[in-house]
């Protein structure tokens, strides 16, 4: 027994010896490396759309506009910073693909893509990634952009009179940032998507010719517009999270369908209309638990609005100026009837209230 106790000493003295040395060797290697890389796009026959593809494995990825004349239809800045234990020695081709591989001048497409992890080598159970791919575009260039980020953020910065064709940007763990500053046109489709993350979009005075769509599974989702133009439907949905919608002066080009819709969270709206709509819109904001709060306001003998709602626990509040009461769940102006452009919705909570507040002419 005595020589079976000392044994086990033994072995639990090489075992914390060991794991002791395993952490202080890795202290004694960490740090970190850097490295930048740029690419060029200058197409031998430019086409009427430049259709560009982005593929991220992990980083964030910026698009801009340059902001003095470039004779490169994209110009695509790489900055990479890897940290952590056991990082001496270690270079970006440990991680990554060689950056001979990154951009395909013959398909458009730009992939930076990573390693599998090697099990056997710490140094990638305690890295660190700080990664940006900055890509600057030509205001006078009509592009087709399509971008997929497995970890990291997407933002897209957007100035005036710069005119995009479809736009299809995707996150799987990151939020979404789009804002386009004015005299904007999407002369396709523009959709946004993400798994885990918030979605954020301001426009102001641009044309969505094919609607719009923003998704994503766990975060929120704010959604603003000033005097744009709704060529077809508006689609925004979160499962977890909150939805923020304002539209100022919309105009409809023809009847649309506007759904908000979430799991988990409230429903936020500020609807004001003091310019002729258009069209008609009809749409359900859907929360299965949460609040759905609007705030609603039009100045036009011409337009009118109705609600209808329904909750299975919580209270229906309606309150405002020109509206009719006594009708129940239904809420409306009271020229909807006579109104030549309509906003009808379904305000719809399983837990939660719903809160209404209008001004109609």
């Amino acid at each position: 027994m005595r020589n079976y106790n000392k044994a086990l000493i033994i072995v639990a003295a090489l075992i914390v010896g060991g794991g002791i040395g395993f952490v202080i060797y890795g202290f004694a290697t960490a740090g970190s490396f850097k490295n930048s890389f740029n690419f060029t796009y200058e197409p031998i026959s430019p086409d009427p759309i430049e259709d560009l593809t982005f593929n991220v494995d992990i980083g964030s990825l910026l698009f801009k506009y340059n902001t003095s004349p470039t004779t490169s239809y994209a110009k695509i800045d790489v900055n990479i910073e890897v940290t952590g234990l056991y990082m001496a020695g270690k270079t970006y081709l440990d991680f990554f693909h060689p950056n001979t591989e990154w951009w395909d001048n013959a398909t458009t497409t730009f992939n930076l893509l990573t390693l599998p992890d090697v099990w056997f080598d710490p140094s990638y159970w305690f890295k660190s990634y700080n990664i940006t791919v900055a890509v600057t575009l030509r205001t006078d260039v009509i592009y087709d952009l399509t971008a997929l980020t497995s970890v990291g953020s997407i933002e897209m910065q957007v100035p005036d009179d710069v005119i995009l064709d479809g736009t299809s940007l995707t996150s799987s763990t990151g939020s979404i940032i789009v804002n386009t500053a004015g005299n904007n046109e999407f002369q396709g489709i523009f959709k946004l998507e993400t798994s885990t993350g918030s979605i954020n979009s301001y426009s102001v005075a641009t044309n969505f010719t094919h609607g719009f769509q923003a998704t994503t599974s766990t975060g929120s989702l704010t959604l603003n517009y000033t005097n744009c133009l709704m060529s077809d439907n508006l689609i925004g949905s979160t499962s977890t999270g909150s939805v923020t919608f304002k539209s100022y002066n919309m105009l409809y080009t023809q009847d649309i369908l506007l759904n908000l819709k979430t799991s988990t969270g409230s429903i936020d709206s500020d609807l004001y209309q003091y310019i002729s709509m258009g069209a008609n819109v009809t749409g359900t904001w859907e929360t299965s638990t949460g609040s759905v709060n609007v705030d609603y306001i039009d100045t036009l003998g011409d337009t009118g609005f109705r609600f209808v709602s329904s909750t299975s626990t919580g209270s229906i509040n309606y309150s405002g100026n020109g509206i009719e009461t006594g009708l129940g769940s239904i809420y409306s102006s009271i020229n909807y009837g006579n109104a030549t452009y309509r906003y009808l919705f379904s305000l719809d909570t399983s837990t939660g209230s719903i809160n209404a507040n209008a001004q109609s002419a």
